[in-house]
């Protein structure tokens, strides 16, 4: 069974409802809608009939689902336990409608730390969901700060795949033109989230956790070995820090973490694989965005040209194992 783990989805009711309340200043325009800062809704979010007409034409088994990241986090504000819970309904909605091909990721209430692991866990037990919608910051705050300890170690008690989507932490003003904040700020943001974490050893910490990246890691699988340099500076550019929380160098955590294929270049693709071993990539499309793999056009010929087993792992070997699903 082929597995997608990167995908994102919306009830029409659900947008019609926050277009008529006025939340996050969504507008109805016709049959669709008005996102302020982004533009129209793809409606290929929305409109469930098409995207199932495409998991069976492509031969998915099985799409993991959750809402778009702006709606769980961006730079002045963050999901509470009340929004977070209206996100993780409608989500439940639209798996219900899914015909066995979606599965769904909740949204955690990370603007309310201290109710975080509490809410989670009501989420999972409601709902059935297969893992966690996690914003790689919670607004402008990173995720390696105390408060989210806990939060984690349900995360790994549960057993639960966690799915890290970029979102916006701070807002600047070089990432305004050329849609840059998509092409460029948001894999940086995935890349600062994780170094961060590894730092703090949370990998230490929780070392059943099952952290999946959006968009092959951003630039981390390329910048691993400068982290070591951190690590490894011997005098003048020496930080304790680098090397107070973990035992290891920073490059060997990526062996506790996995990735996406969504790297938009096979070359990229190959190198990923090459780092981190097939057995850490997972395939996942960014559903239904135009800035991103919808449909594996960029990432499957990739997939398809690499040795049976890689394949089989990528295309769903690893999420089965991860998801702790039947093999069939």
């Amino acid at each position: 069974m082929r597995i997608d783990v990167h995908a994102h989805i919306l009830s029409r009711t659900f947008l019609r409802e926050l277009a008529d309340q006025g939340v996050f200043g969504i507008e109805r325009d016709g049959e669709a809608y008005l996102f302020p800062g982004y533009g129209p809704l793809d409606h290929w979010l929305f409109d469930l009939e098409s995207r199932l007409d495409s998991l069976r034409r492509r031969q998915i088994g099985l799409q993991l689902v959750g809402p778009p990241p702006r709606m769980v986090s961006h730079s002045s504000w963050v999901t509470d336990g009340a929004f977070a819970r209206r996100l993780n309904t409608q989500t439940a909605e639209v798996v219900a409608q899914g015909e066995g091909l979606l599965g769904g990721l909740a949204a955690p209430a990370l603007g309310e730390p201290d109710q975080a692991a509490d809410e989670l866990r009501r989420a999972i037990a409601e709902h059935g969901f297969l893992g966690v919608a996690l914003p790689s910051a919670a607004a402008d705050i990173p995720l390696d700060r105390p408060e989210f300890e806990p939060f984690f170690a349900a995360c790994e008690d549960l057993e639960l795949l966690v799915f890290m989507h970029p979102t916006t932490a701070a807002d600047r003003s070089a990432w305004s033109d050329y849609t840059l904040l998509q092409l460029v700020g948001w894999p940086f943001e995935t890349t600062l989230a994780v170094a961060r974490l590894i730092f703090a050893g949370t990998f230490e910490r929780y070392p059943g956790l099952k952290l999946v990246l959006a968009h092959g890691g951003g630039a981390l699988p390329w910048l691993s070995g400068r982290l070591d340099l951190g690590y490894f500076a011997p005098e003048y550019e020496a930080n304790p820090d680098c090397r107070a929380n973990i035992s290891k160098p920073p490059s060997a955590y990526l062996q506790d973490m996995y990735f996406d294929t969504v790297v938009a270049d096979p070359a990229a693709l190959e190198f990923l694989v090459s780092v981190v071993g097939p057995e850490r990539v997972l395939f996942g499309s960014d559903y239904p965005f135009e800035i991103g793999d919808a449909e594996g056009a960029k990432s499957l010929p990739a997939i398809e040209a690499m040795d049976a087993k890689s394949k089989s792992l990528i295309l769903g070997g690893n999420a089965k194992r991860l998801l702790s699903l039947p093999k069939r």
